[in-house]
């Protein structure tokens, strides 16, 4: 079969790569373009998606990014999306302005560029949900603690 003009756009089966300091028992995830940017598309993207199965603190310091990040957290049920049986505390912004939210439905948070946030708690998780990122840049560019991990 002849490669089609736009076959470069299609990435199959994005593994996700192990971050630095993720908990050993962590859940396997879908990521893309995390520590180099995904050959022949023309915008850097890193996009990562989680399953949620049980309450832990994925997040525990606050950090920030060069560039702008969605937050995504969604039911697990793909026939009901809204269905969403879980308590999520995050943490937005710096000393006096930061704000702890406690996310109960499926909810989308947009953190601007350069923007404190975390830690990232999933307190309780009655029914597994889903919980994933966007930013578009070549990596994670973070600064967590005075630590750079822009590579692993």
């Amino acid at each position: 079969m002849a490669k089609g003009k736009y076959d470069k756009y299609f990435l199959k089966e994005p593994w996700g790569i192990i971050h630095p300091g993720t908990p050993p028992d962590a859940p396997v995830y879908i990521g893309i373009g995390q520590h180099e940017r995904v050959k022949d598309w023309d915008e850097p993207l890193i996009q990562v998606l989680r399953p949620i199965y049980r309450p832990y603190k994925m997040i525990p310091d606050g950090h920030k990014h060069s560039v702008a990040e969605i937050l995504y957290f969604i039911g697990g049920d793909p026939m009901n999306f809204k269905e969403f049986e879980a308590e999520v505390e995050f943490t937005i912004g710096e000393g006096k302005e930061a704000e702890t939210h406690i996310i109960t439905n499926t909810t989308w948070v947009y953190v601007p560029g350069n923007v404190l946030h975390c830690p990232l708690n999933f307190k309780r998780v009655d029914k597994p949900i889903m919980f994933g990122h966007i930013m578009f840049g070549e990596s994670f560019d973070s600064v967590i603690l005075g630590r750079n991990f822009t590579k692993p």
